[in-house]
């Protein structure tokens, strides 16, 4: 009996370890190489991991990367993160509270006392703004745009909180503006649409993403949003700067999403964490709220990971999209699209992007080049060592002044890819390792009780009767 469970036992044990690692594994099983170039003399040297190459890894963590060299061994690396430039600390602004503009006709009085003349649109349109916080004169009608007094404002700005009425399911945008006399403007470049979704959880979005940091010290702030209704913006709340400006993401397209019961999933080809999600609508003029939702295996429930607005809206030209979701790395081997309002998506309507963070590998030279950089790889042991390991053989150097290797054009496919073994390919095609190795427990948890059902009955049958 006791040699029985121990070899069901082993063979538990046996469906749960990968065939692959008991080799070292290979750079032609990798579905991503390319030869890297070095500069001449370079011991060490840093590389960008592409996009191509982020694109094809199976694991979260990058353990599926190496780095070869001409005898096809893998040589020490480590991974750094991407530079980033360090700016001033972020902190948040004072409200500044709205000052309405309002214009008169030629036959009203001209505003005294606490209103000053305005200059807007081509220079000839003068309006008034009243800085005392008093109502306009009577008759006076309100224009489009408001003012903000921001001459004390020290540190330049990267993004603008607007508190304001909106009319519903509607987004608005609104055009940014600075001067220090209010008679000549300068436009400021400014990202996203406001707006608000009715109902419980839908998006919402009050900030306003400036393309370049805004100085407002000694100058005003003025919003505009000419041609829509039912807006009112009451105080304004800047952003000074963040912590880090962080490089550039890298884009991937995903394959084309499929409808699903009323909405659109994809099977994410890669298990590369997703920073941001890109969608767009190729309708012109169009607007969807949409939630997002992810799982990792067929078997689970979908979860919400993110709800947002797809709208792409304006002339040929001069069109406003919407900006990529946030998903901050979730882990997701599926993702689903669907409308907020129950509405089905059609097929085609909506393609998705995914958005990694730059990826950093810094390796030795060890051997004889040429050197090859390889990714992506299925059940692949973690290779790389702690940034601390190499950094330690800088001699006070930093990681950027490491030399910068290159890639050449990539080699894709990986059909040498290891073979699975005989238990491996019996697993259900979209079962996952894991799943398979609980499966194969309970199994064999049932054989052994069986096995000692089935041994005690034997006993009790072979039992000598009772003397009599």
């Amino acid at each position: 009996m006791k040699r029985l469970s121990l070899a069901l036992a082993w063979g538990v044990a046996m469906c749960g370890a990968p065939a692959a690692s008991a080799q070292a594994p290979q750079a032609r099983e990798f579905a991503w190489r390319a030869p890297v170039t070095l500069p001449a003399g370079a011991s060490m040297a840093r590389i960008d991991l592409p996009v191509d190459a982020l694109a094809r890894l199976q694991s979260r963590d990058a353990r599926d990367v190496r780095v070869f060299n001409a005898a096809g061994e893998a040589v020490p690396f480590a991974f750094a993160g991407a530079p980033a430039h360090v700016t001033a600390p972020p902190s948040t602004t004072q409200a500044f509270p709205a000052m309405p503009l309002f214009s008169t006709s030629a036959r009203q009085s001209r505003p005294v006392g606490g209103a000053i003349q305005v200059q807007i649109g081509d220079g000839q349109r003068s309006v008034w703004v009243r800085t005392d916080g008093q109502a306009p004169a009577p008759g006076a009608a309100r224009v489009d745009s408001v003012i903000f007094d921001t001459r004390g404002l020290k540190e330049p700005l990267a993004a603008l909180q607007v508190q304001a009425t909106l009319p519903p399911n509607t987004p608005v945008r609104l055009e940014v503006s600075s001067s220090s006399d209010l008679a000549r403007w300068d436009s400021a470049g400014a990202r996203g649409r406001l707006y608000r979704f009715e109902g419980a959880g839908a998006p919402a979005n009050d900030t306003l993403q400036l393309d370049a940091p805004l100085v407002l010290e000694g100058r005003y702030l003025r919003l505009d949003w000419d041609g829509q209704e039912g807006v009112a913006v009451s105080s304004v709340t800047g952003t000074t700067g963040s912590t880090l400006r962080p490089r550039a993401r890298l884009r991937t397209a995903l394959p084309a999403l499929q409808p699903q019961a009323q909405g659109l999933e994809v099977r994410v080809p890669f298990a590369t964490p997703i920073a941001t999600l890109s969608l767009a609508t190729n309708q012109a003029n169009s607007l969807q709220p949409v939630r997002i939702l992810g799982r990792n295996e067929p078997s689970q429930p979908w979860r919400v990971l993110a709800s947002t607005v797809i709208f792409r809206l304006g002339s040929a030209g001069n069109e406003t999209t919407n900006e990529p979701l946030p998903l901050h790395g979730a882990p997701v081997a599926w993702l689903r699209i669907e409308s907020t309002q129950g509405a089905a998506l059609a097929p085609g309507a909506i393609t998705a992007a995914a958005e990694f963070e730059p990826l950093r590998v810094v390796f030795v030279a060890t051997g004889d080049a040429p050197f090859q950089l390889a990714a992506g790889r299925a059940a692949t042991p973690p290779a790389a060592l702690p940034l601390s390991t190499l950094s330690a053989a800088l001699a006070g150097k930093r990681i950027d002044d490491l030399p910068q290797a290159v890639t050449a054009a990539a080699v894709t496919g990986g059909d040498a890819q290891p073979e699975p073994g005989f238990l491996a390919s019996l697993r259900p095609a979209g079962m996952t390792e894991r799943s398979a190795v609980l499966w194969a427990v309970l199994v064999a948890g049932v054989l052994v009780l069986g096995a000692v059902a089935w041994s005690l009955m034997r006993q009790l049958k072979s039992a000598p009767p009772p003397a009599e």
